[in-house]
Order: structure tokens, then sequence, then C-alpha cells
């Protein structure tokens, strides 16, 4: 089966994807710096450089995946706009509608079965009324039976507590179905979750130019940041500034209402090759030049492993099916 991929990143989820022998013929980003990591996973994939707006013409294909942005209704972004009155000013930022082109590239590459990632914001944005807008979108597409999922990584074997949305749908014209949410695999007391000492404790433990040291300003430290050894991570996030501690050393402690304090002397934040690992991406991928290059494009990135475990039992399903 081929699949053609929009707002690919780093190929986190593409990578996913292709462990369940999917070719991914075409994917697109408009971030050079993610379009190299991406040719660094996969070399011999056709990669796009541009505003997927300004691409007139995507191949057929079988699936279609599609990780479009809707910045502005991601949580730190909520919170920059929680003293305004109306959220409707969130619209004006053109991201947010980049749906929009996912619904265009539907209509020419004739998927049978599409895969979209988005922030777990979006599902309450504009009082829902956003995400009416997709799934109209997509049924007036010949995908009918199509909800957003919320998923946890950590339930699925990545070493962080990331939740964003899913969308799984198969095109009406197979036959009337629906796709089932995947069961997490762990976080039982049988198979409880992966922990940072399983993944990152063999790294030196001061990488030098490898992490951000500026200060810990006001709002970083309006929460807690700091998972121990035995825990999995908190959500790695694109901006450096505000990647979760290193485990080591002790906790933080909570003072008041928005309020947390360092202890001790061990206090980091995580590196961007301990981002890497926690994320589940392959150490060799190219992941940029500069250390704020890095830690966007590995923050942006879906976690391989969740997306495998997401996609795996619908592509068996379309294999049977053709």
């Amino acid at each position: 089966m081929k699949a053609v991929s929009l707002f690919s990143g780093c190929g986190g989820f593409d990578l996913g994807v292709s462990k369940s022998g999917v070719d991914i013929i075409m994917a697109n980003d408009i971030d050079h710096d993610a379009a190299v990591a991406y040719q660094s996973i996969f070399p011999n994939t056709q990669f796009v450089e541009k505003d997927v707006r300004l691409i007139t013409k995507f191949p057929r294909a079988d699936i279609l995946i599609g990780c479009y942005p809707c910045t502005g209704f991601s949580s730190a972004a909520r919170r920059r706009w929680k003293d305004r009155k109306e959220e409707r000013d969130l619209t004006e930022n053109d991201k947010n509608f980049l749906f929009q082109e996912f619904l265009r590239a539907i209509d020419s590459v004739k998927p049978k079965l599409i895969f979209i990632e988005n922030v777990r914001g979006m599902l309450s944005a504009n009082g829902g009324d956003f995400l009416r807008q997709q799934l109209e979108g997509f049924r007036s597409r010949g995908f009918e039976n199509i909800e957003p999922m919320v998923l946890n990584a950590a339930d699925f074997g990545v070493v962080q507590t990331r939740q964003q949305i899913f969308f799984v749908g198969f095109h009406k014209h197979l036959k009337p179905m629906s796709y089932k949410q995947p069961r997490a695999t762990f976080g039982t007391e049988i198979r409880p979750h992966r922990s940072l000492r399983d993944v990152i404790a063999d790294l030196p433990e001061w990488p030098e130019g490898e992490f951000f040291d500026g200060p810990f300003h006001g709002h970083y430290l309006t929460r807690n940041r700091k998972r121990d050894w035995n825990q999995p991570s908190f959500t790695v996030v694109a901006d450096g500034h505000h990647v979760p501690l290193h485990p080591g050393g002790e906790p933080m402690s909570f003072v008041r209402k928005d309020t947390w304090q360092l202890n001790g002397d061990f206090n980091r934040r995580l590196s961007w090759r301990e981002c890497l690992r926690i994320q589940g991406l392959p150490e060799r991928m190219n992941a940029g030049e500069s250390l704020w290059d890095k830690y966007r494009v590995i923050g942006n990135s879906v976690p391989p492993r969740l997306a495998q475990r997401l996609s795996s039992r619908a592509i068996a399903t379309l294999g049977e099916l053709l």
C-alpha cells in the first residue's frame, strides 16, 4: 500500500505507519529542518519542502496522513489568550485552518484510509465549532464513521504522558465500518508504564551544549516539571525553554497555587538527545543545526511507537479489503 503524508514534520507518524509495510511516496512540510530530518529517515521518499497551499497536485494513494498544525488551539496558546473575552480571535491564525488543505488533498489523493493527529485543545476550541467543521469536511468526502479519540502516549509504551487527538477513517465505499480505539498496553499492574530509567539512564548526566541552560523564569515554575527515574516524562515540547527537567536530583516542591520550587543542585532541562530518546525517534535522525532547531523538530513529532500502535490494525484491515 502507498501513502501520502502532509505536514509531515520529521516523520515520526510516518515511521510508525511504515512499520506495517506502507510505502510513503510523498511527504511535505514547510519547515526546512524538519525536511532535513525527514529525509535522513526516509531518503527514498519524494519530499516537497514548501507551503502546502502552493502544491497544486498530489499523487493517488491508498492512505493519506495529515498532522496539520492548529497552534492557536494548543494548551499553551490558549493560556496566552485566557484574558480575552472572545476566543474567536484565535481563528485569525491561518494555521488553524490548514485542515482545509488536507480536505483539498483528499479530493486528489482519493485515499481509502486517513490518519490525522492534532492537539487536544482543538476539541473544545470555539465551542466545538472548529471540530464540527473538520468532521463535516471528512464526512462530505466519504469518511462518515470518524470521531476524535484522545490517546496518552504512555499507555502505548512511549516514555512520556503526552495526550494527543487522533482521527482514523475508512472511506464508505469499502463498507460501513468504524475504527475501534486501540486498548492501552501499558499502565496496568501487569505492565506498568515505561520509565525514564528505561531510555535515558545510560546518557551523560551533564552533556554540555546539548541542553538549554538559561534561567528558570516565573512561568516555568508555575507547575511541576520533574518526574523521577521510575516514571515516564512529562510531555516533550518543541520549545527548549519549556522542556521538562532531567529526573536526577531532588524533586520539585509545591509552594502554593501556580508556584513550584526547585531543590538541590541538580536541576537542568532535558537535553535534545534525551528528548529524542523519549520520543522514540531514531538515533540516526538529523535533528537540525542549532539547539533550538533540534528541540523544535523533536518536540513537534508524533512518537513513532504510538503511531504504529494506532495505525497497524487499520492498515491490516485495509489490506484485507483491497
